[in-house]
């Protein structure tokens, strides 16, 4: 029986197959390109990074950054389907299921105006998921805000909180950790099988085979403070790997690293700068670990540039000419050369995570496509 259901299917399946002309799905990332296949995957994305914000953060900080270590240094086209500049959702969701959307999606086609559940493109933790793997997504940002919500959510909106909130309390990831979010609650994550805590002190304490739903302090982590019980991000990523290894099959992981972001809007060099240091040090957990393990891919990214940061040569210095995103370039580390990623090359955004479901095992029909 032909239902309407089934005709939105057909033509969303057309239009997925056209799409290459709008840039809305991931055109073949490699070429001919060979590349391996990896067990586990940890995608980091520093939002609002760009290339200037990190040259900044090693004039102003006078570090070294170990991000600047990795092997293949590409590019990411970081526009939008409707927007040469995008924001975080529509990046996140590019970066999340290998689609271009428009501003303020969350997980959803740009051709979608009913976003029905039957009708949502696959993110790379479903994904991950579908292929017996864990996954899970760790945030500085509240765990509704637009990046984390593209990997663990559906929405029409960046704004349903509630509905995001929901999306996640019942989704099938290991772990989702960040600042609170209203709508999150005890009673609702239990119904899930989710260990719901606090503080950094209930983090380290989780155990092996556990799922768990963290709600931290936005002001402490915002402040990057050590004198409270709420955990670096760095931690967050050691113990989310440690939690996330157990399994035979693999793990997804995405690391937001949401500051950076923030203190850009604001023009805020001494707050961007430490969050893109710290940032690192959660990029140097992840590496370390992989280093160790072998079945390990990191890639480290950005959804877009936040604040337009330019160089002066004459005065040796660095500033905003933006309190908004960019259409810049930003930069795509890749943890080793044979991922499929080209050293010098300039991806769409959609691209990169086309590749990351390859390195995890997808063929071309797997990834991206709708779920149903």
């Amino acid at each position: 029986m032909i239902t309407i259901k089934s005709i939105l299917s057909l033509l969303l399946s057309a239009l997925i197959g056209i799409s290459g002309w709008f840039g809305m799905t991931g055109d073949k990332a490699t070429g001919e390109t060979e590349y391996k296949t990896y067990k586990n995957v940890i995608l980091m994305i520093g939002d609002g990074m760009g290339f200037n914000t990190l040259e900044a953060t090693k004039k102003l900080k006078n570090v070294d950054l170990v991000m600047e270590t990795m092997p293949v240094l590409s590019q990411s086209e970081t526009r939008s389907l409707t927007n040469k500049v995008t924001d975080s959702a529509a990046g996140g969701t590019a970066l999340a299921c290998g689609v271009r959307t428009y501003n303020g999606a969350i997980g959803v086609y740009a051709f979608n105006p009913f976003a029905n559940k039957w009708q949502y493109p696959i993110s790379l933790s479903e994904y991950a998921i579908e292929q017996g793997k864990v996954a899970g997504v760790i945030t500085t940002d509240e765990t509704s805000g637009a990046t984390p919500a593209s990997f663990s959510a559906h929405a029409i909106a960046r704004g349903e909180e509630k509905n995001i909130s929901y999306d996640q309390m019942s989704s099938d990831l290991t772990l989702i950790w960040g600042c609170a979010s209203e709508s999150v609650t005890e009673e609702k994550c239990a119904e899930n099988g989710f260990d719901y805590f606090t503080t950094a002190t209930e983090m380290e304490a989780l155990e092996e085979g556990s799922r768990s739903f963290g709600q931290f302090s936005w002001e402490d982590i915002a402040a990057v403070k050590s004198d409270y019980d709420t955990p670096y991000l760095a931690d967050m990523t050691e113990k989310a790997i440690d939690l996330l290894d157990d399994d035979e099959d693999g793990f997804f992981l995405m690391v937001e690293g949401a500051h950076i972001d923030k203190f850009s809007h604001d023009n805020n060099f001494d707050g961007s700068t430490s969050h893109t240091v710290e940032f690192d040090k959660a990029i140097e957990v992840a590496l370390e670990f992989a280093a160790q393990d072998g079945e390990t891919l990191v890639v480290v990214t950005a959804d877009h540039e936040t604040g337009g940061i330019t160089y002066d040569a004459e005065n040796d210095e660095y500033y905003y000419t933006s309190g908004s995103h960019t259409g810049v370039n930003v930069p795509v580390f890749v943890s080793a050369a044979d991922a499929g990623f080209i050293d010098g090359k300039a991806y769409k955004n959609c691209e990169i995570s086309v590749q990351l479901a390859r390195v995890m095992g997808a063929k071309e029909e797997d990834f991206p496509r709708i779920k149903l």
